[in-house]
């Protein structure tokens, strides 16, 4: 089934020839469900997806939002009707209040149960800022804006997460003391009487952060766990610029004031540049994060991602992987782990310039004894790809349901800049 972007609120049947081209199964578990397009320039060339339970989000920051606001951005929700993935209706598109022209709105987004957070910038003060949206149908704006005090929120908020009433968001530009460009992040906790505009519950820091850290351009939280990745990172006696990425566990009393890690997690063959951190994702006592610069036998920029277990000890000061997961077949430049995502014991990571940048994406599980250092995976490609298509990032997974965005799509910008793309896929099993 292909949903057609422009078509407000409707879900389009499409007939067989159409069928036929978009519904050939992906070899392996997973087999692509649906097929969501954009009408018009840059309407679903995306910043981010996120799954809970049957809904889809997708943040588009350069589409023209519903009011004619000219590349101001916007934040799509889809359900899957009864369930069912192969029957996705858009039930809502986001914007905000007061949008502003490539104000960022929609360059992260995250859901859990019926709140949706979307990322973006003030349009008065032009510091970051996130929005709350509580169970949103039709054309709506915010409910609450998130806001930084403190004069520290100038740069846009790359990174947004959300479990339950615990929010946290990454400006990776801001500047600490005198460490330009260290980044930070920050937790909000929904009051009693629910999301009203506030300024932040906490801040995170990393101990050892430095200039040009950009701290905070991934986060990801799951339960008391909030993982912030610092891809330019440089590790104390390690390889410049090779990333780091930082577990900060809620304290008892709960999240406030500034808090430093309780873990610093590297890459044990982390490479210059590697951009380790740059996306990062948890679940339970899991995490992945992905180092798309990663050298690989020599292969630069072939790209790695890297899973690190709670041990039995507990979260230690400092980790190294647990297991490292790699393409069988990579290529220099494919940027695998560009993305990724981590849910129930299973691992996506999109590698967006693979086979001319067409892009593809490969599918983890955890094997019966524990993460293993593997290139053993299952590979998904868009059936219409084409180079230039960029399909593998974002990437998102929710209750085995996997989003996987183009945001080249249709011809990677050959005939206009672009109109983007989001497969869904499911399990077969």
């Amino acid at each position: 089934m292909k949903i057609i972007l422009g078509l407000t609120l409707a879900l389009l049947s499409l007939g067989a020839s159409a069928q036929s081209r978009l519904g050939r199964p992906t070899a392996g578990t997973f087999q692509q469900l649906a097929e969501l397009t954009g009408s018009q320039q840059y309407e679903l060339v995306s910043g981010g997806a996120a799954i809970s339970g049957n809904t889809l989000v997708i943040g588009a920051p350069v589409a023209n939002s519903p009011d004619g606001c000219i590349e101001c951005g916007a934040a799509y929700v889809y359900t899957a009707v009864d369930g069912d993935w192969t029957n996705l209706i858009l039930t809502a598109t986001l914007t905000q209040s007061a949008g502003q022209s490539v104000g960022g709105f929609g360059a992260a987004v995250a859901i859990s149960g019926d709140t949706i957070i979307v990322g973006g910038a003030d349009a008065t003060s032009g510091q970051g800022a996130a929005y709350i949206y509580t169970n949103p149908s039709g054309n709506s704006t915010e409910d609450a804006e998130l806001t930084v005090s403190g004069g520290q929120g100038v740069g846009a908020v790359s990174g947004v997460a959300i479990d339950g009433d615990t929010v946290v968001i990454g400006i990776p530009v801001v500047s600490i003391g005198r460490n330009e460009q260290q980044g930070s992040a920050y937790v909000y906790v929904e009051p009693s009487g629910g999301w009203t505009s506030t300024t932040q519950t906490a801040q995170l820091l990393p101990s050892d952060g430095g200039g040009n850290f950009y701290f905070g351009t991934s986060v990801s939280i799951s339960g008391r766990y909030i993982v912030v990745g610092a891809p330019d990172g440089t590790p104390l006696g390690g390889v410049s610029e090779q990333g780091l990425a930082y577990l900060f566990v809620e304290p008892a009393p709960g999240w406030s004031g500034i808090w430093g890690q309780t873990t610093e997690f590297k890459a044990s063959d982390g490479t210059g540049d590697a951009a380790f951190g740059l996306s990062v994702s948890v679940s339970e006592n899991v995490l992945v994060v992905g180092a798309p610069g990663q050298t690989i036998d020599s292969k630069q920029r072939e790209g790695a991602s890297y899973i690190f277990a709670r041990p039995t000890t507990g979260w230690p000061k400092n980790m190294t992987e647990t297991a490292e997961l790699t393409e069988s077949d990579g290529k220099p430049a494919d940027a695998f782990g560009i993305s990724v995502a981590i849910s129930n014991k299973t691992v996506i990571a999109g590698a967006y310039l693979r086979h001319n940048r067409q892009g593809a994406a490969y599918i983890f599980g955890e094997s019966s004894g524990g993460w293993q250092s593997t290139s053993s995976a299952e590979a998904i490609a868009a059936p219409d790809g084409a180079a230039d298509n960029y399909f593998g990032r974002p990437v998102a997974i929710g209750g085995g349901v996997l989003a996987v965005c183009a945001n080249g799509w249709p011809d990677g910008g050959n005939t206009g800049d672009g109109y983007g793309a989001v497969y869904v896929f499911g399990s077969s099993r």
